[in-house]
């Protein structure tokens, strides 16, 4: 009896304490501890709210750089060197970066450079407590206008990696830049790589491995990943990386250093920060650098003069006096243009400059970092902009009756095609022609728009870097149509296909948060889908090769030219395939093969070499004219 009412009370006791434990991290009484070169930073721990519900030890609003106001506006980041007197308490989360609301509000602070660190709990075991753990770090899309503040990570942390949330300037405060010295710009570029460099430094503080980390992005972010993976600046920040649903070589991905430059005159000639054109040295053409094909003034200027002129945007106080040169449409609207005035771009060679080559220039000439990576898109990338157009009738007879007009609204690729209409045609007829039945016109509005922008710029990053590389990749393709989509946007939980950033939600429940009103669960086949992406991620970050418990093996792209497919529709099979959209993908090959440029008016360096390197063999040579080709309609 005795015995029996010990166990019960030792059973009561253990109830007791985690319902204790369980309260006091909801009010974040129960810290959690890490010492840093920095000082002691205290977080909070609460239990996760996905499958084993395992404690979390949390650290928010952990400052990385100096904040980049006044004189470090439009700078490049200084790193963070203060020391916390007394213990640092990050348990509040920090407001985003500078952007616009869905109702285009400037929302956020320009103080903003902040590290969120998740850290899963493992073992009271000491041997265990003690074995470093992988470390993800994710960088948020710049353009999706989620409040990453509270980023979902409940899926991640059932794996054993820690999961690091990056904050970096965003739109003009990120990528407003002259081409010169006055302002080189890519200080969102910048502001990762500095998070990164803190992580290497600290990250062990919190359990974690700083020689096993692993950047990780999608979208817009995706393409600023891969583009800092492209360059030796980044060498030791990071050892592998995931891209999802963009690439370096997409349409937004990077700037000329004309166009940079045109965009940076034309926004300060709108703040009126412009030295008048009857000042000395000032002369005036014409050039078109909205998206609104609008021409403005291009005024060459000294040093000094860009100097004062950067000055002079520095000193704006009211940063909603941006709102109107931000990047964003004017309206919703089909044809408004959501991406990207403000850009990376290509910088003069400095020790600061981390962007110095294109990354096409790069894959050629095998500049790139030879590290691990993994790449994947959705089966229906293009609904992300064509659903505007789907469910308005109206705009779908606007885009057809007119389409060679409206060709650069969808597509952005017109500006540096010599022939137009040559180019409109084209794609007209492959995809919108006389053969094709009215029954799978959005069908095929959507893949036309996924192709340009998404499938085409992946098809390219497999055919001209994996195939240069020692490193293996590994490719996927995700079409699995789950209980949440991002087309609910539209207002009902309405299912229009496999929709950019669909795949994301089965590692960061991100849509199941920002929907949880419509009152729907994960069904059987979506945890099966988590527990398969969270473990090859784990997989990956871990020891480089992306794998889950019973699914079919993935295959190294580079070695076989094979890759997975991620769902069927609404079942969750995984199998392999070695052909991604064949007759499309040829398609575009053929159509930028034959588009012919100015290619003077181009002005991404090139490498120079030495003598015994310098040839290149004639059919690299001619591979590289049709790659350039394709840079020059990637840049719009």
């Amino acid at each position: 009896m005795l015995l029996a009412r010990r166990r019960i009370s030792k059973r009561w006791l253990g109830v007791f304490t985690v319902l204790l434990v369980s309260l006091a991290s909801e009010s974040h009484a129960y810290t959690a501890k890490a010492t840093t070169g920095f000082g002691r930073v205290d977080g909070f721990l609460r239990n996760a709210d996905y499958g084993r519900q395992r404690l979390v030890a949390h650290y928010f609003g952990i400052p990385y750089a100096e904040p980049p106001v006044g004189d470090l506006r439009f700078r490049n980041p200084k790193p963070w060197c203060k020391h916390f007197i007394k213990p640092f308490a990050a348990m509040k989360v920090m407001p985003v970066c500078v952007q616009l609301d869905d109702k285009m509000n400037v929302v956020g602070q320009e103080d903003c450079l902040y590290l969120n660190i998740n850290v899963p709990v493992i073992s009271e075991k000491r041997e265990e407590r003690c074995a470093l753990l992988p470390v993800l770090v994710y960088v948020h899309s710049g353009w999706s206008r989620t409040d990453y503040r509270h980023l979902p990570t409940d899926y991640m942390m059932e794996q054993n990696v820690i999961l690091v949330v990056v904050q970096y300037r965003l739109d003009i405060f990120g990528f407003l830049g002259t081409g010169t010295k006055a302002s080189p710009g890519n200080y969102g570029l910048k502001d990762i790589a500095m998070a990164l460099r803190w992580i290497r430094g600290n990250i062990g503080s919190f359990g974690g491995d700083p020689n096993s980390v692993t950047l990780w992005g999608h979208g817009e972010a995706a393409s600023l990943v891969h583009t800092l993976a492209l360059t030796k600046k980044t060498e030791g920040l990071f050892h592998r990386y995931i891209i999802q649903s963009a690439t370096a070589l997409c349409p937004m991905a990077v700037n000329s250093r004309t166009r940079t430059r045109q965009i940076a005159l034309a926004t300060a000639k709108s703040f009126d920060c412009l030295p008048r054109n009857d000042e000395k040295n000032v002369t005036t053409t014409r050039t078109n650098v909205t998206n609104e094909e609008e021409e403005d003034e291009e005024e060459e200027l000294d040093e000094e003069q860009e100097t004062a002129m950067m000055n002079c945007l520095r000193k704006v106080k009211d940063i909603e006096r941006f709102r109107k040169v931000m990047n964003y449409p004017k309206q919703k609207d089909w044809r408004s243009n959501r991406c990207c005035v403000y850009a990376p771009t290509i910088e003069e060679e400095s020790d600061d400059a981390i962007v110095t080559l294109h990354p096409l220039t790069v894959m050629e000439h095998r500049l790139f970092r030879d590290i691990p990576f993994i790449m994947g898109v959705v089966r229906d990338e293009g609904l992300y902009k064509s659903i505007a157009i789907l469910t308005n009738v109206t705009a779908t007879r606007e885009l057809l009756n007119n389409f060679e007009a409206n060709l650069h609204h969808v597509l952005q690729y017109s500006q540096l095609i010599s022939n137009v209409t040559e180019f409109a045609r084209a794609i007209k007829d492959f995809y919108l022609g006389d053969n094709v039945p009215i029954w799978s016109l959005d069908r095929n509005i959507s893949e036309m728009i996924g192709d340009a922008l998404v499938f085409w710029p992946a098809y390219q990053t497999l055919k001209y870097q994996s195939d240069r590389m020692n490193s293996s990749t590994y490719f996927y393709l995700f079409s699995y149509e789950g209980t949440f989509t991002s087309t609910f946007d539209l207002g009902i939980p309405k299912h229009f296909g496999v929709s950019h950033a669909d795949d994301l939600n089965y590692l960061l429940p991100i849509l199941n948060k920002k929907y949880h009103d419509h009152m729907l669960h994960n069904t059987e086949n979506d945890v099966t889908m988590i527990n398969i992406m969270t473990e090859m991620w784990s997989s990956f970050a871990t020891k480089g090769v992306p794998e889950a418990w019973k699914v079919t093996p993935w295959p190294d792209y580079k070695q076989s030219h094979r890759f997975l497919r991620l769902g069927a529709g609404k079942l969750s099979d995984i199998a392999e395939e070695s052909e991604l959209f064949p007759k499309r993908m040829a398609f575009w090959e053929k159509l930028t093969a034959n588009l012919t440029f100015n290619l003077t008016e181009l002005d991404f360096p090139q490498p120079v070499f030495e003598k015994s390197n310098s040839s290149v063999p004639k059919q690299r040579g001619e591979m590289f004219i049709c790659l350039t080709m394709l840079v020059a309609i990637c840049f719009l």
